[in-house]
């Protein structure tokens, strides 16, 4: 793919951050229930943001859906199931509806389970047949939230200095993982997922729910399962590594610096994916043809200024 495509395929925006377990201050909960400690001493966190989509099929939207919103300092991404395909059905059309919904519901509450529970019943109440997995995220001050349903991936990370064990050594930077979600699948290539034709709003419950603390330059990472299906955690870490050591003998500083290199990396990782999903002999079975959607953002200081543009395919 060509670098003036990939740039196409790619936005931009800004927003909050995050750190680890108990060490940070923080509890990890699930299946609806959240908690976090620590919180009296919250410190004002924007996210920067990059993100893209690049359809599995030249030519056609996808099925992947996904937004970023600077201003509402939020972003949410939705996988919508290809098997549709053969009853005559573009679950992209779902994923999409079912996205918009979520967006409306954040600019009234930052309540994930709400949001998303609404947004679903206005899909079901518009007869717009399709499923999809589902991840929503938002940042209030340093406080950052993720509810999963599915199999779309998070991983955050932490830029962490290492110190020379002998005097006169060098200082090294390592990424420190604070968080990396879990699949949540009925069975291969089924995962938990939200259905036109559920009979009720039970689809929902099982939903994993986390509430992280972020701190300044703290990096997410989050995409549909065309980026983590050909991409392993390893190598992604590593993506990121590479690029926050570039961006470190070359930043000038600033949130629009910061924007940048997040819109950079964004390019990296759709790039990469999308070569692997290609490519005949990756992890010698070759790469898995998909629709590949990722948001990346990275935490920095709070600013009172920020675009009210929404990134995404909606």
């Amino acid at each position: 793919m060509s670098a003036a495509r990939l740039s196409s395929l790619v936005a931009r925006a800004s927003s909050g951050q995050r750190p680890s377990p108990a060490r940070m201050g923080l509890r990890l909960c699930s299946r609806g229930t959240s908690r976090v400690a620590g919180a009296s001493s919250a410190r004002k966190l924007r996210l920067a943001m990059g993100a893209g989509c690049i359809p599995k099929a030249e030519g056609f939207v996808g099925e992947d859906a996904y937004f970023a919103s600077p201003a509402l300092s939020a972003f949410a991404l939705a996988d919508g199931v290809g098997g549709w395909a053969s009853r005559g059905v573009d679950a992209g059309r779902f994923s999409r509806a079912l996205l918009r919904g979520v967006l409306d519901g954040l600019r009234r509450t930052k309540d994930l389970p709400v949001v998303s529970s609404e947004a679903f019943q206005a899909i079901r109440d518009g007869r717009i047949r399709g499923s999809c997995t589902l991840l929503v995220c938002n940042l209030e001050q340093d406080i950052f939230s993720a509810l999963n349903l599915g199999d779309c991936g998070l991983l955050v990370l932490r830029p962490t200095l290492i110190l020379p064990r002998v005097h006169g050594g060098t200082v090294t930077t390592t990424m420190r993982r604070l968080y990396r979600s879990s699949n949540m699948i009925h069975r291969q290539n089924m995962p938990y997922q939200l259905n036109a034709e559920d009979l009720d709003m039970s689809a929902l419950e099982p939903h994993d729910l986390v509430t992280l603390k972020l701190r300044r330059g703290d990096i997410l990472i989050a995409g549909t399962d065309g980026l983590f299906d050909n991409i392993g955690d390893r190598e992604l870490t590593a993506i990121v590594l590479a690029h926050h050591a570039v961006r470190s003998r070359t930043a000038t500083g600033g949130s629009s610096s910061t924007e940048m290199a997040t819109v950079e990396l964004a390019k990296q990782l759709l790039e990469r994916a999308s070569e692997a999903a290609r490519s005949p002999v990756e992890y010698l079975s070759g790469g898995k043809l998909d629709d590949i959607a990722v948001v990346v953002a990275e935490a920095h200081d709070w600013e009172p200024a920020v675009s009210e543009a929404i990134l995404g395919n909606l």
